[in-house]
């Protein structure tokens, strides 16, 4: 299996801070750039040294996948284990001791499930792959890992072709100002009030505006929500299914297989990870979840990012996440200390770079262009913006003004020649006259 450059890139990045002699390191690289595949050629070399690998995640669809991607590797699986955290704590003194340790989703790693696994093997490399290393609550890794290396940014994936491009619209549906935090994200409690008032048919009207006919995965806060929204596509004429945590596996395995097949078209997840479950013709990605988790949020919005010759992703956001997330492409400062507080989608004005066209709700960077570029509507400017041009325009006129004054005056032989202040000022500038020169001038000239 054949490593992508920039793959190859991350893993010569690892062998470097590890013959620096760091043993445990955060491998920063954003969702569908290929982190199992990464992972995959590390166990590889390590299988293939006779070491053993021990691989874990919170979600039982990662290590399927993680299965599924060492085997066409030709790792030697006799040489690993992998499990869910929740079983492998429970037999810890069971586990072949490995030489190598591989954590995926560990952003998670401070849980205290995760720190009885990786002290049990304190002489293990310890490598923790994540898209998002960042807690909740805002904090880094510095007390877990010795270094951080980042993979390429989304940015960089979807002008290189690794992504698909995507538009991001924002057409709100609930009312932002129910949600309440506890634990670093909304309650469920205050996301219920939130959406209270919600008009689930607009949901249904933008999608066939945006991008009818094509596959969608919906994120929901819940069942009772999801059931709702089933309802208002079917209702439709769109087929729409939900599927969640107590969805039945066989009829959970049956939606997918449907939905893969195309005789579904909407798929409603309510805190499902679908990782690891191929989903190659989604489109389109509708938030009904808001959230303070900018990993959540990334998993949500990258989705449909899968790339395909013509394809343009949509992204739909009910809940108004890129305004607490700014959007997916976003270039973002990852440290062990965890991400820089100094949001880059605000201006020096304290405004969100970040805006919302009132025309189509298409959220784009408004330092790059004024003019939505998906419908090329142009706001009107604002006060600021007016104040913000003519200051402009003023220091461009007091520039131009200036400089032909330096010209001018750099022509005089003699001071007499100066027949205003200005060329007063400036001519004893050139001459590096004391700052009295000036007003001895006026003096002398009956200009005071």
């Amino acid at each position: 299996m054949k490593l992508r450059d920039y793959q190859e890139e991350l893993v010569e990045k690892l062998k470097q801070s590890i013959r620096k002699g760091n043993r445990s390191i955060i491998v920063q690289s954003p969702p569908r750039s290929g982190k199992t595949v990464v992972m995959s050629d590390i166990a590889k070399g390590a299988t293939d040294k006779k070491n053993h690998v021990l691989f874990f995640s919170h979600r039982k669809e990662i290590n399927d996948q993680v299965v599924r991607t060492f085997v066409a590797n030709n790792v030697n699986m006799d040489l690993v284990t992998i499990g869910s955290v929740q079983s492998l704590v429970r037999k810890i003194d069971k586990l072949p001791v490995p030489e190598i340790i591989l954590v995926d989703e560990a952003h998670h790693i401070k849980a205290n499930s995760y720190k009885k696994i990786l002290e049990a093997f304190p002489n293990a490399l310890k490598l923790f792959f994540t898209g998002t290393p960042i807690r909740l609550n805002g904090q880094g890794f510095e007390d877990m890992a010795d270094d951080l290396i980042t993979g390429k940014s989304i940015k960089w994936l979807q002008e290189h072709g690794n992504i698909a491009p995507f538009k991001y619209y924002a057409p709100n549906v609930i009312d932002t100002s129910q949600l309440k935090k506890s634990s670093g994200d909304f309650t469920q409690k205050s996301m219920d009030e939130a959406f209270k008032k919600a008009i689930y048919g607009d949901v249904i009207e933008h999608y066939n505006k945006l991008s009818k006919g094509k596959q969608a995965i919906c994120y929901a806060h819940n069942v009772a929500t999801a059931e709702r929204i089933a309802k208002e596509f079917n209702q439709s004429g769109i087929l729409a299914e939900v599927v969640h945590g107590k969805t039945p596996k066989a009829q959970r395995q049956e939606i997918m297989d449907k939905f893969r097949a195309g005789e579904i078209l909407v798929l409603i997840n309510v805190e499902l990870f679908t990782e690891g479950v191929d989903l190659p013709d989604v489109t389109t990605c509708i938030m009904l979840r808001p959230t303070q988790s900018l990993s959540l949020f990334l998993q949500f919005a990258m989705r449909p990012l899968n790339p395909k010759a013509g394809k343009t992703a949509i992204l739909i956001d009910h809940v108004g996440n890129y305004m607490r997330h700014g959007l997916p492409n976003e270039e973002r400062e990852w440290t062990l200390q965890g991400i820089s507080k100094k949001r880059k989608n605000y201006n020096t004005q304290g405004e969100l770079v970040i805006k919302q066209c009132e025309k189509c709700f298409g959220c784009f960077d408004s330092s790059l262009s004024r003019v939505c570029p998906y419908c090329s509507h142009e706001p009107e400017l604002t006060e600021r913006e007016l104040e913000n041009i003519k200051e402009i325009e003023l220091q461009e006129i007091t520039e131009a003004k200036m400089k032909k004054l330096k010209k001018r005056v750099s022509t005089y032989i003699t001071a007499d020649m100066c027949e205003s202040v200005d060329e007063l000022v400036e001519f004893k500038n050139q001459h590096n006259y004391k700052n009295g020169w000036v007003y001895q001038q006026q003096k002398m000239r009956g200009w005071l």
